[in-house]
């Protein structure tokens, strides 16, 4: 029993080893709480956070045939990201500061009227962005098989399942804590600020898409 939670707490600093760096999502993850609330910058983070937990259990079982076809097919992994990444940066800098649902108003925001269903709706969106642009960064592949791979140390498929869950959970708490800070401090924030905001993520997100579609062409090119 001891042992496990061990295994367990060691998946639990892995979770928030994968998920802490700043990449992609972590700045949607920051926008959208800014923007958009809590529950949509979470749900953001709780994609990713699924897509690492995927990653992770596939190193942790060391499934083989599903390391190897993303191996094979990194460039298009690659491609097919960045064009995503693409998207989310033309729709982050052209998406104009709307009033939060669930907390205090920001200076010089109204809320607009919406829907019913139309936040549920926002958060999965919100979940399968953060779901799809992890699952398509190479960086976040390789990184989080890595990382497992190299300080897991199982030695039982129960280890497997119980470090899995811990990742799981370890970067769960990080974008629960992330999207919480941005929250708590969201007040302070104008509108211009927020366009300001947009704007520098949005050329973040361009210049990593560029990356990652010149790298994955030039790949199939060579």
């Amino acid at each position: 029993m001891l042992d496990e939670v061990g295994v367990f707490y060691r998946g639990l600093v892995l979770g928030v080893m994968i998920a802490a760096p700043v990449g992609p999502i972590g700045l949607l993850c920051m926008r959208r709480t800014l923007q958009k609330g809590l529950l949509i910058g979470f749900a953001t983070g709780l994609g990713a956070a699924f897509a690492d937990t995927l990653f992770g259990g596939v190193a942790a079982f060391g499934v083989a045939a599903i390391l190897e076809f993303m191996q094979r097919y990194d460039m298009f992994l690659r491609v097919i990201g960045g064009g995503i990444l693409l998207f989310t940066a033309w729709h982050t800098w052209h998406d104009a500061p709307r009033q939060p649902k669930d907390s205090a108003h920001l200076p010089g925001f109204r809320p607009p009227p919406k829907p019913e269903g139309a936040g549920l709706l926002s958060a999965f969106y919100a979940l399968l962005s953060g779901f799809v642009i992890t699952m398509t960064n190479p960086v976040t592949i390789v990184g989080t098989l890595a990382v497992v791979a190299t300080f897991s140390h199982l030695k039982t498929k129960l280890d497997a399942t119980t470090i899995t869950t811990g990742i799981f959970v370890g970067s769960t708490l990080w974008w629960v804590a992330l999207a919480g800070g941005v929250a708590l401090v969201r007040n302070r924030f104008t509108e211009n600020r927020v366009m300001i905001i947009n704007r520098v993520t949005a050329v973040a997100l361009v210049i990593i898409a560029v990356w990652a579609v010149g790298s994955g062409l030039m790949d199939f090119l060579g």
